[in-house]
């Protein structure tokens, strides 16, 4: 390619680049940024708004999905989640190569009895590197680990608003805290986090409020579903279309990745 054709792609291609830019920040930003939630409630003030972010205070999300199920039924599939855990409900060939790991083999499909206490201080894996700090916990209505998740009782308690809140950032606020050229990183890393971080952490939340959702669902009680002893399992709909068989309380029968 010569000089002069290298140049025309480059004046072609960044004005494209500019264009695909700002369509993604001005069309699928703002929508991906609240998946399912109202507007009432991405301006409201969610328990554990007052916390300080460990990795700032910029709003990134705020997602929420309705489970057919109250409350307490919905906490303990939430209370157990984390790599070496329950795992996060969400797709798993993606959770894999992220390091996440699962005590079950795959995402849980049965509540864990030893994994439902969890204690401001405590820390949840998120990988086999990294752990969170639990920085409010209030079963069964929120808990800030990470993520802000909070559950808003409806219609007398009987059905579940499960709303999911991040503040802060990932590759930014760890770019300004490297000595001499954070200064020079640091924007490289806002780029990252606003672009394909935030298209993945999209894909990633919105699968784990599905996965939540079906399992809450399937055994859905007036009491929680690790205190009703063995039940039958129930065949739901998975997040990715496929079978699933969860189980309340009784050992997996069957699981379909």
């Amino acid at each position: 390619m010569t000089a002069r054709a290298s140049r025309a792609v480059a004046l072609t291609s960044i004005p494209l680049a500019a264009a695909a830019c700002l369509g993604y920040a001005v069309a699928v930003r703002p929508r991906i940024a609240r998946w399912g939630a109202t507007d009432a409630e991405v301006a409201a003030v969610l328990p554990g708004d007052e916390l300080d972010s460990p990795m700032g205070d910029r709003p990134i999300s705020t997602r929420a999905i309705t489970v057919d199920a109250p409350p307490e039924a919905v906490w303990p599939w939430i209370v157990q989640m984390g790599s070496g855990r329950a795992g996060f409900y969400t797709r798993e060939w993606v959770e894999r190569l992220l390091f996440i790991t699962y005590a079950d083999g795959h995402s849980a499909t049965r509540i864990h009895p030893e994994w439902q206490q969890l204690r401001v201080g405590d820390r949840v894996p998120y990988s086999r590197f990294n752990t969170v700090p639990v920085a409010l916990v209030d079963p069964p209505r929120c808990l800030v680990a990470g993520e802000w998740l909070v559950l808003e009782p409806l219609d007398g308690g009987t059905r579940t608003r499960l709303v999911a809140r991040t503040r802060g950032g990932w590759l930014e606020p760890l770019a300004r805290g490297v000595p001499v050229i954070g200064s020079i990183l640091w924007p490289l890393g806002a780029i990252v986090d606003r672009g394909p971080l935030e298209l993945l952490h999209h894909y990633m939340e919105a699968g784990m409020l599905a996965g939540i959702k079906a399992r809450a669902e399937a055994c859905r009680d007036d009491r929680p579903p690790a205190a009703t002893g063995a039940r039958a399992p129930a065949f739901i709909s998975a997040p990715a279309g496929k079978p699933l068989l969860v189980s309340c309380g009784a050992p997996v029968v069957l699981v379909i990745p």
